[in-house]
């Protein structure tokens, strides 16, 4: 399993929805956000990859458990790790937890190189090194 990657988020009142949670939609894009942590944790981006592997990153698969409900103000730490690589795909596990530890969502993503030809292709060996450290 590889270094785990943090970042920190607060629910804003523009990102509830009408019953006072935190949009699902929202969690979606910080866990993309949680990603590009990890990455430039690692010195890439989403820029960064294709260039210097010819390959780009996408989602393939999203699973997303809530644990509990996300209010206005609530502080929460995401983490962030790659647990599996396989051929042409690798498994974030990504958790999202409250300021006092407590569960708030967790997430498994798939993703998947794609090459030029827009069909996937194998991890480079350089991206495999830095995606699994």
């Amino acid at each position: 399993m590889s270094t785990p990657a943090t970042a920190e988020f607060e629910a804003r009142s523009y990102e509830l929805d009408p019953y006072g949670h935190l949009n699902n939609g929202v969690v979606v894009n910080w866990l993309e956000q949680g990603r590009l942590v990890y990455l430039r944790d690692r010195g890439l981006s989403y820029d960064s990859v294709p260039e210097r592997f010819a390959v780009r990153t996408v989602v393939l698969r999203q699973e997303i458990t809530y644990k509990a409900q996300i209010r206005l103000g609530d502080r929460l730490l995401l983490t962030s790790r790659v647990v599996r690589c396989g051929t042409s795909s690798f498994d974030f596990e990504q958790s999202l937890a409250f300021s006092d530890g407590r569960a708030a969502a967790s997430a498994a993503v798939r993703m998947v190189c794609v090459g030029e030809e827009r069909r996937s292709a194998p991890i480079p060996d350089g991206l495999r090194s830095l995606l699994e450290s």
